[in-house]
C-alpha cells in the first residue's frame, strides 16, 4: 500500500490541520505541494515553484470537487474537503486513548459544530462577500506582500462591536469546561482550532495576542494541542525546510509557519 498524500499548496491553510491529523495518526503521508495559482514571477532556484506553472490548472478538473486540499489514500482514492477529511482521519486516530472524532453522537455533534464554526471565520479572512480585493481580504493582502490589514481586522476586533471578536467569544465560551472542547477528552476540533489560529494569527492578524487577548480558555487550547509529542516532533522535522520558501514584498513565506514551531517549542 502507498503512503497518503495530501495535495495543497506549500502554505498551512485548509491542508495543515490534515498534516497534523496523519502526523498525530502516525502515517506515512507525502506532501505534493501545488503552486499557488498567482500571477507572480517564481524566484530562481526555489523548487518545487511556488506560483502558478499552470499545474493548477491542469489538477483542478481532476479534484473530486474542483478545490484544494485533496486527500489521496493509500488505496488511491481521492477525497476533498478539509472537514470530512478531518473527521475520517478522527475515527482512526486516537490520542490520551480517545478516538479524536468521537463515537458518542453528542459529543460528534459538538464537535462539528465547533469545525463548522471555525469555517464561518474564513470568509471574512479570506475576503468578503466572494471579493479578491487585496483591500478587503487580509490573507490575499499578505499574500501578495502587502502590508496587514490592521484596520480591517481592529475593526471586527473591537470588544463591544467586532464581528469577528464575536465569534472568537463563542469559542471562548465552547472551551469554559476545558482544557478541550470535550472537557478532558481530546478531539479532531482542538487540533483544528490549533491549526487555525497558528495559521490565522501570522496569515490575518499580525500576531495571535490580538486573538489570545481576553480569551484565556482559547489560549489555553491552542497551546496545550501543541505540547502533544507527536505534534511538535512534525513541527521540527520539517522547520530547517521553511527557509527555502520565498520572500514576496513585505512577507516571508516561511512566516507562515513560525506560529506552530513556537506553539510547539521548537
Amino acid at each position: 500500500m502507498k503512503p497518503y498524500k495530501v495535495t495543497y499548496w506549500n502554505i498551512p491553510g485548509r491542508g495543515e490541520c490534515i498534516r497534523i491529523m496523519l502526523a498525530l495518526g502516525n502515517f506515512d503521508f507525502v506532501n505534493e505541494f501545488t503552486p499557488l495559482p498567482f500571477p507572480i514571477s517564481n524566484p530562481k532556484d526555489v523548487t518545487p515553484p511556488p506560483f502558478d506553472d499552470g499545474t493548477w490548472a491542469k489538477k483542478k478538473p481532476l479534484t473530486p470537487w474542483g478545490t484544494l486540499p485533496t486527500l489521496t489514500l493509500p488505496d488511491g482514492t481521492v477525497v476533498g474537503q478539509q472537514r470530512a477529511i478531518i473527521r475520517y482521519l478522527g475515527k482512526l486516530i486516537k490520542h490520551e486513548g480517545h478516538t479524536l472524532y468521537p463515537e458518542d453522537p453528542v459529543s460528534a455533534l459538538i464537535v462539528d459544530g465547533l469545525m463548522d464554526m471555525l469555517e464561518d471565520l474564513w470568509p471574512i479572512l479570506v475576503g468578503l462577500n466572494g471579493t479578491d480585493s487585496i483591500e478587503t481580504a487580509p490573507l490575499l493582502s499578505t499574500l501578495f506582500g502587502k502590508p496587514y490589514l490592521d484596520d480591517f481586522i481592529n475593526l471586527r476586533m473591537e470588544p463591544k462591536t467586532g464581528d469577528l471578536a464575536a465569534m472568537f467569544n463563542h469559542i471562548e465560551k465552547a472551551y469554559s469546561n476545558g482544557p478541550y472542547l470535550l472537557g478532558r477528552q481530546p478531539s479532531c476540533a482542538d487540533v483544528l482550532l490549533f491549526a487555525a489560529i497558528a495559521w490565522w494569527g501570522v496569515g490575518m492578524f499580525p500576531t495571535m495576542k490580538v486573538i489570545f487577548d481576553g480569551r484565556p480558555n482559547l489560549q489555553r487550547a491552542v497551546e496545550l494541542v501543541g505540547s502533544w509529542t507527536r505534534i511538535r516532533s512534525y513541527y521540527n522535522k520539517w522547520k530547517s525546510t521553511r527557509a527555502a520558501l520565498p520572500k514576496v514584498g513585505r512577507t516571508n513565506y516561511e512566516d507562515y509557519y513560525k506560529n506552530f514551531h513556537s506553539l510547539c517549542g521548537v
